[in-house]
């Protein structure tokens, strides 16, 4: 597969938060990420290179903590490159041994942290749903209400639901049909909304890195998932779905779209204005969080990819990477020095796409207003009003 895959996958999650990952690294963090990096670094073949990885960081987890394994990793990502691109990934492998060591879904998810796109949580999930011997409707339902107090925040609830949708995916041995109908046992609109987001993107991980972590649970299978992907028609399966699934099928399918078309992001631009009218807008706001990934949140070149499209399409695109931007660390000011930064009628978007943001990380008000308070002074208010701060 393309590396630069390894890339839009990094960027996929529009709900994360990791303030920790700029916080000094302590002493005991350095010195064990040395010594794995020691260990591992210098294997040439990737698999083994991260196995290699996954084991130092299981050790951690078991002696000292699944939060000190993620600091650990965050810590190695400044070290080796190779490390960084797959951060996501190592972070759902911590959440699946996390849940393996506490042997509790909800300890094992209150010790996960926001690092690198929350894929702790939504390893956690994957863990718990592959341990149980049947998966109900009820069973469902009950993840995130009952087994874990999610409902504490939006960003956690979304975390959740997020990994039961991939949970679900790898539960069903990616029947994307099966796996989409469990969420449906979900109460509200947005919670099945927040779980196929989990189905589609684990089809889509599937198709990229069919070896990668997130296929471990299928040793002994003698076939890959069987993922539901077609290079000769990039929007499926979006355009054959039901119609309530096409909305978190388009939320994803910009990365399937990128591969495809060698990274072409002109022509991902045109891929996406194929797309139905109603989720065209949705594909290229899918394609600017791919642009802040494949970038690694460089301002220029993500404002430079964007504007590849047409105005219209640069400004979806650009509200895609800006909620990019922020909530790869939950960093508002990331977010807001982006906008700055914009130079066209797409700033005010920028800047309500960050409201719309905070709205999700902060359940306070004050909290929310305060940060908008920071954008330019003509922007104050679109911020406050899409973050509801008014």
């Amino acid at each position: 597969m393309c590396q630069s895959s390894l890339y839009i996958i990094r960027a996929w999650f529009v709900c994360m938060i990791s303030l920790a990952l700029y916080a000094t690294p302590s002493f005991a963090q350095e010195t064990d990420a040395e010594q794995l990096r020691g260990q591992c670094g210098g294997h040439q073949h990737q698999p083994q290179k991260r196995q290699c990885y996954h084991t130092g960081l299981e050790k951690i987890l078991r002696t000292q903590g699944t939060e000190h394994a993620l600091a650990t990793l965050d810590t190695l990502t400044r070290q080796d490159p190779d490390v960084l691109r797959d951060a996501h990934p190592y972070t759902h492998h911590l959440g699946r041994a996390s849940f393996a060591y506490y042997q509790n879904v909800a300890e094992a998810f209150a010790h996960c942290r926001e690092t690198f796109w929350s894929g702790c949580y939504h390893g956690v999930l994957e863990g718990y749903l592959r341990s149980l011997p049947e998966v109900r409707a009820d069973t469902i339902a009950a993840v995130c209400t009952r087994e874990i107090d999610a409902w504490q925040s939006t960003f956690l609830q979304y975390q959740c639901l997020h990994g039961l949708g991939h949970g679900l995916t790898l539960y069903f041995d990616y029947q994307l049909p099966t796996a989409l109908e469990g969420c449906d046992a979900l109460a509200s609109p947005w919670e099945r909304e927040s779980c196929y987001s989990g189905v589609f993107m684990e089809n889509v991980v599937a198709f990229l890195q069919p070896h990668h972590t997130h296929q471990e649970g299928h040793e002994g299978h003698a076939d890959l998932p069987r993922s539901l992907l077609r290079p000769e028609d990039p929007l499926y399966p979006c355009t054959t779905v039901d119609e309530h699934y096409q909305r978190a099928c388009y939320r994803m399918q910009s990365s399937a779209i990128l591969a495809f078309s060698q990274h072409d992001f002109t022509r991902a631009f045109q891929v996406c204005a194929a797309a139905p009218t109603a989720f065209v807008s949705v594909c290229y706001e899918s394609l600017g969080r791919d642009v802040s990934g494949f970038t690694l949140r460089d301002a220029e070149k993500t404002m430079s990819l964007c504007r590849q499209g047409s105005p219209e399409q640069a400004t979806a695109c650009l509200v895609g990477a800006v909620k990019d931007f922020i909530l790869t660390h939950a960093d508002p000011q990331r977010g807001l020095t982006f906008c700055r930064r914009i130079d066209d009628a797409s700033k005010e978007a920028c800047y309500a796409a960050t409201g719309e943001v905070l709205l999700s990380l902060y359940p306070d008000n004050q909290q929310r207003a305060q940060s908008c308070a920071q954008a330019e002074t003509e922007y104050i208010d679109a911020c406050k009003e899409a973050a509801a701060a008014l």
